[in-house]
């Protein structure tokens, strides 16, 4: 199929194509993680791909125009465990204490929305906006913590590390993008925009196989 005849349809089949594909190469090297808080991330992996399929046939069954309350219930699930992890992940007390400042400042905005934003009837951007630049700077909080340390020496083999750059490859440049999203909707880079963002879910699913296969065995529980 030549690629300027590739339909924002045929992008999304794909993502989810590779959804599952990393789930079930992530399934495969369970056994490196088993005993530690990222088999949550797994667990996450599974739950997005039939999420995805659920929301897709939800719309398609049902004859309705959205599924915000599908991805608006998968948003606050989704954000919450990331956040946790990584809470579990960073040994500074200050850290923790910072993620836990974002854990609940995250639910309490999720809170308010729903008095600002109908849950069943709008995707909830704001909440978004909130939650990924709190994992944004979690991440970075961890990965300032690892170049402090001798971890520094051996990151590539951390499933963490690749969890982390992925994290950051998608979530730092969908910030401004779903900024975008809620107050210039009628922009005429939208379109643009979302092809932009099919990439970025092409590069952070990779990154995740490479990371299952490349990662050693992890022991912090």
């Amino acid at each position: 199929m030549p690629l300027k005849n590739i339909t924002a349809e045929d992008f999304k089949y794909l993502i989810i194509l590779l959804q599952f594909i990393s789930a079930i190469i992530g399934t495969f090297y369970y056994y490196k993680f088993k005993k530690t808080v990222l088999k949550y991330f797994l667990i996450l992996l599974w739950y997005t791909s039939i999420n995805d399929v659920i929301g897709l046939l939800y719309q398609n069954f049902n004859n309705v125009s959205n599924n915000y309350f599908i991805y608006n219930i998968y948003q606050i699930i989704r954000f919450n465990v990331i956040l946790y992890v990584y809470k579990i992940y960073v040994d500074h007390k200050f850290y923790k204490k910072v993620i836990t400042f974002f854990i609940f400042t995250y639910c309490l905005s999720v809170v308010i929305n729903l008095f600002i934003e109908g849950f069943f009837d709008n995707y909830f951007l704001n909440t978004f906006i909130i939650g990924a630049t709190f994992i944004a700077i979690s991440v970075l909080l961890y990965m300032f913590e690892i170049l402090k340390s001798d971890k520094i020496l051996y990151i590539t083999e951390s499933l963490i590390f690749w969890i982390s750059s992925a994290y950051l490859i998608y979530f730092i440049p969908n910030i401004p993008f779903y900024i975008v999203r809620k107050y210039y909707a009628d922009s005429s880079t939208i379109p643009y925009i979302f092809i932009v963002n099919y990439f970025l879910l092409l590069a952070y699913y990779l990154i995740h196989i490479i990371g299952f296969i490349w990662s050693k065995p992890e022991t912090k529980e």
